[in-house]
């Protein structure tokens, strides 16, 4: 039997009606989904094996990969209680990425207004904030102090008003990412790789900065698919003096990374 997802009509379906918050969805069921949508999205799953399961992930995180025999996909158990259209928009998207093609505006739509509920954002908030305490290298770094660079550029650009709980040195090298703002422990991590003497200070400023933004801007209604830089983050962000010096050089460091 081809069972055909309807994503026209899934929006006018109640997402959060009483049945589907006290009923959660099995491992079995959630198969059955994902054979379903993928099935139906592209022939590339077709006859494919299907290994679905939730998976314990501190966030809304969700993946899929080729594996031996088949396809393996880990949707985030804290989706256990989410209605089957959510699960079906969860599963749509992961095919849109794996095949690397457009994810539907319906899709997304879907999942965005879910996960912005209350009650599922303050789960997965507390799930973060009982995973324990951030882990840092410390704040003093070799070449650049970060408690004296966030206090300066909370005072140069935000009047004294951010509070945050920590900041410091991450543990790992990271080029991809050099800074990251941790909502749930209020905390900033920078990236070891800026610690250098080949780093100007007004770089290390930048990146604080632009973590410095993220507590102003967090749960800002126009993020859509920006879901972590809205336009508004954006514009402010490119108003910073150094924007466009930062911008050139980080380019010119990243490509040397050792």
């Amino acid at each position: 039997m081809n069972t055909r997802i309807n994503l026209e009509g899934i929006l006018q379906l109640s997402l959060f009606s009483e049945e589907n918050e006290t009923l959660p969805v099995t491992d079995t069921e959630l198969q059955r989904i994902c054979q379903a949508v993928l099935g139906n999205y592209s022939p590339e799953f077709l006859g494919a094996v299907i290994d679905a399961r939730f998976y314990p992930y501190i966030g809304l995180t969700h993946t899929i990969r080729r594996g031996k025999s088949g396809w393996v996909v880990r949707v985030s158990d804290h989706c256990r209680r989410a209605p089957q259209p959510v699960l079906e928009a969860i599963v749509t998207i992961l095919a849109c990425k794996s095949l690397r093609r457009r994810v539907s505006k319906r899709a997304r739509q879907i999942y965005d207004e879910w996960r912005r509920d209350p009650a599922v954002s303050g789960a997965v908030s507390a799930r973060r904030t009982d995973k324990g305490s951030k882990r840092f290298a410390g704040h003093e770094g070799r070449c650049h102090l970060l408690t004296a660079i966030f206090h300066d550029v909370n005072r140069r650009f935000f009047n004294d008003q951010i509070e945050i709980r920590k900041i410091g040195w991450g543990i790992r090298r990271s080029w991809g990412r050099l800074g990251h703002y941790d909502p749930a422990h209020q905390t900033i991590t920078i990236s070891p790789v800026l610690d250098s003497p080949d780093v100007p200070r007004f770089v290390v400023d930048f990146i604080v900065y632009h973590e410095m933004l993220h507590t102003v801007f967090e749960g800002a209604e126009d993020y859509g698919a920006h879901k972590h830089h809205p336009p508004v983050f954006r514009r402010t962000e490119r108003s910073h003096p150094d924007y466009e010096a930062v911008k050139k050089f980080i380019k010119k460091f990243c490509s040397k990374r050792k």
